[in-house]
């Protein structure tokens, strides 16, 4: 699989996901009984979050990895009265781990991705994004473990479920 397919795939489902995840958010209502905040779609890391995603799609890694990490410090900043994070700065770190991975730092990448699966350990962007990277390093097994529990945990959506069956037929492929 090229580069260029990974980073189609890897992008493509964080952009499907994140359109499950905007009616959620626009729709967040304040629970007056100290459950979840009322979220602010105007919010800036609202902002940041759909900055970062163009500029992975534009392959400008650099840019995106910079913004992730701005956006990570400022919700840890941000949250430390709560001592909660937030779906921000968990997705801030999957973000940050597909900018890593374009960037071809994969260890650091892989040391993000399980940072964000840390927080998330059902959250099937990050573990699609784990399964990506242990593809890169021919970790064919683990890549295939992944995938499929990101397709365990995928959102009833045929386009996610097609391209992560798509990459588990391509893993047990490699597999001898």
């Amino acid at each position: 699989m090229n580069t260029c397919l990974i980073k189609n795939i890897i992008m493509g489902t964080f952009i499907i996901a994140l359109s499950f995840m905007l009616p959620t958010l626009s729709h967040a209502q304040a629970d007056t009984h100290g459950g979840l905040p009322r979220i602010d779609v105007d919010s800036k890391a609202y902002s940041a979050t759909v900055k970062i995603m163009g500029l992975i799609n534009k392959g400008d890694y650099d840019e995106a990895e910079r913004l992730s990490r701005r956006l990570i410090k400022s919700e840890k900043r941000n949250n430390k009265k709560r001592n909660e994070d937030s779906d921000f700065y968990k997705g801030a770190y999957n973000s940050l781990c597909v900018s890593l991975t374009g960037l071809g730092r994969i260890d650091d990448a892989m040391q993000v991705c399980n940072q964000s699966i840390g927080f998330s350990p059902t959250n099937w962007e990050s573990l699609k994004s784990r399964a990506t990277l242990y593809y890169r390093t021919q970790s064919f097994q683990k890549s295939l473990d992944d995938f499929s529990l990101s397709l365990e945990h995928a959102p009833n959506n045929q386009e996610i479920i097609d391209v992560l069956n798509q990459n588990i037929g391509v893993v047990k492929s490699k597999i001898k």
